[in-house]
């Protein structure tokens, strides 16, 4: 049991105090129990050290240090607890695990009081290590880049493991981003031991590198190479960042540049990452046909449109040599004619089918035909897949999972579900409660929003424990009386995690500065994309500030290859501005995929980044595709990294 709850250990008084402010000690106890029933089976190599005492059998017992990682279904609540109930040093090490969890949850101030509780109570070197890491990583999620560098630039990384070694340098690296010292960046990574250069963990520092420097606009990057004291090496992450970023789609332009960047330098850090980079060449001939299956005359007409200009955009980049016949069939409104259609497409020789786009038109087609050649579905599977059959899902439901998925693995654990009652924010919030709870993740409350409701507070309080707070204020100031006041701000209940929201983007922008009024502002608040349509609307997003949400790279990304000025190709801003802009993206990756699909056998790891996220496909024949993370900031919708993402 937690020592705030133990019976005669502190006076009545502040017992009751306690009390308020601290959301229900047993409730407390009873989620200790609960998520030690999650911790893992086995302890990750890396994270364990050799204990000193032998345990009889000649092997010494591991010990864990870094539990939040050990353990990353554990939420920081729970390691709390934990940390409560333990005996140091075991205390010191699960209230360092809590802090690490509440930071990646972006929840600062949590991590700033349990920091403090390890301050100066232990001098053993990786605890030290470690409470110095975080504390540099809190000043990054306060935006205090400077003391955070000061902080780092004192840590030796020969006094620390692996995981913590890896921390050091992420950190440093986004302290000096954060400052715009992007020479100083560069001249960081040139400077790792070699040893370092050739592992997994060294990859993501430099992809983190390559990334923020594609963040940079074509004039950032002229001004940034004139810098005096950059070398070689320097210079030639900034020609590979502005290579990619100016000639991403264009295809065949980007083979040539790109093997004139790694003839030129063969022994680069990013020469793997260049060759990774390098789009291959598209497995269908000019004799080749591939077949487009769009409702072109339907409802969905748009949409059609968007998807089919992203195709014929990317397949007019690609080398003559290398550029298949595109055939164009529409079925309009008669999903009574896909499967005709389909088999007309194969006899008029199609070596490849993209299409039918919608649910519905797939499903038809799949319950009515065979496909007889590779065929790319643009539409959800409904459990009859069969051969050659490849799925691009983009529905709510994959949303809704990739939502929970993206939280569970930020240790988010205690959830609230808000809906409104429309059929398709129904069904996302169902299959994310699913999900969620399939994941371990626990649901706390679920709520449907009332759409002929502007005042929501009514729901919110009761959802977050406000009106059992306030009751217990009310108990507390009878037993004390008048004579000794009580203010005590309400606090919301302490087991919830995370907000899911499913709704149109009008009840988000009622509901959110609702639940920052009611003190819940302060906890992730995930939604659908639907929030967002490409164009920030700087007034209004004011109240999603915070609000996270998943999107295509092409909507939320503004430079290098995703940077579409007004003097570009009206094809690449047609649709700007607008939802169906992501069936554009859609579209060009679409033509990539059917390229590829041809020869998947012997690419079985292949991958691609694409303007609608990160494309790889399973051996199953389903695609999959990892999103880019945003959140509303002042308005704008920003790329969302938190400062520790594992």
């Amino acid at each position: 049991m937690p020592w705030y709850c133990a019976p005669g250990r502190m006076h009545p008084l502040i017992v009751a105090f306690v009390a308020v402010l601290v959301s229900g000690c047993a409730g407390l106890t009873t989620q200790k129990i609960a998520e030690q029933q999650d911790r893992l089976n086995r302890i990750p190599a890396d994270q364990v050290k050799e204990a000193n005492q032998d345990t009889g059998t000649g092997i010494s017992a591991p010990v864990i240090r870094d539990f939040a990682r050990a353990e990353p279904q554990s939420s920081a609540w729970a390691f709390l607890a934990r940390g409560l109930d333990a005996a140091n040093p075991q205390a010191h090490l699960l209230f360092l695990a809590a802090a690490k969890r509440f930071l990646q949850a972006d929840r600062s101030e949590q991590a700033a009081v349990v920091l403090t509780q390890t301050q100066g109570q232990t001098a053993e070197p990786w605890v030290l290590n470690q409470r110095k890491l975080l504390t540099a990583a809190l000043s990054l999620t306060e935006n205090v880049p400077a003391s955070a560098w000061h902080l780092l630039a004192d840590t030796e990384d020969a006094d620390l493991d692996n995981g913590q070694r890896l921390m050091l340098y992420d950190l440093k690296l986004q302290s000096l981003f954060a400052q715009e010292k992007h020479q100083e960046a560069l001249a960081l990574i040139r400077s790792l031991p070699l040893k370092d250069s050739v592992s997994a963990e060294f990859d993501v520092l430099l992809r983190r590198v390559f990334d923020r420097l594609l963040r940079l606009t074509a004039e950032q990057l002229d001004l940034l190479q004139l810098h005096p004291d950059l070398v070689q090496e320097d210079r030639a992450w900034i020609d590979l960042a502005r290579v990619y970023g100016s000639a991403g789609w264009e295809l065949e332009v980007l083979r040539q540049e790109l093997d004139a960047w790694t003839a030129e330098n063969p022994t680069h850090h990013a020469t793997p990452m260049a060759r990774g980079l390098w789009p291959e060449t598209c497995a269908l001939t000019p004799s080749s046909q591939l077949a487009l299956l769009l409702p072109m005359t339907s409802s969905f007409s748009k949409a059609a449109s968007a998807f089919h200009d992203g195709v014929t955009y990317l397949h007019e980049r690609e080398r003559p040599s290398a550029r298949p016949v595109i055939k164009l069939y529409d079925f309009g409104t008669d999903l009574e004619a896909v499967g005709a259609i389909y088999k007309e497409a194969i006899d008029a020789g199609a070596d490849l089918v993209i299409g039918p786009l919608g649910r519905d038109a797939v499903s038809k087609l799949l319950a009515d035909s065979k496909l007889l050649v590779p065929t790319l579905l643009l539409g959800p599977e409904d459990g009859r897949s069969q051969p050659n059959a490849f799925f691009v899902d983009l529905s709510r439901r994959v949303e809704a999972r990739s939502l929970v998925t993206h939280a569970r693995l930020r240790g988010l654990k205690h959830a609230l579900v808000l809906h409104s009652p429309s059929p398709a924010h129904r069904v996302a919030a169902d299959t994310a409660i699913t999900v969620w709870q399939q994941q371990g993740g626990i649901i706390a409350d679920t709520a449907v929003l009332d759409p002929q409701l502007s005042d929501y507070s009514a729901i919110i309080s009761r959802l977050l424990g406000l009106n059992q707070s306030r009751y217990r204020i009310e108990a507390l100031q009878k037993v004390l009386t008048d004579s000794l006041p009580v203010t005590v701000l309400p606090n919301i209940r302490q087991d919830l995690d995370v907000i899911f929201l499913f709704t149109d983007r009008g009840t988000a922008r009622l509901l959110k500065p609702q639940i920052d009024f009611h003190h819940g502002g302060k906890l992730p608040i995930y939604s659908q994309n639907t929030i967002f349509e490409g164009m920030s609307d700087v007034v209004n997003d004011l109240d999603l500030e915070g609000v996270l949400f998943s999107d295509m790279p092409w909507l939320v990304r503004q430079t290098g290859r995703f940077g579409r000025s007004t003097e570009a190709s009206t094809t690449l801003t047609r649709y700007r501005g607008s939802a169906i802009d992501r069936l554009f993206a859609l579209g060009m990756d679409a033509y990539r995929l059917g390229c590829h699909i041809p020869k998947r056998l012997d690419r079985p790891d292949w991958q691609y980044a694409g303007a609608s996220g990160a494309l790889s496909i399973g051996i199953d024949g389903r695609i999959k595709r990892h999103p880019d993370w945003a959140t509303f900031r002042g308005g704008l919708a920003e790329l969302f990294e938190p400062v520790i993402s594992r």
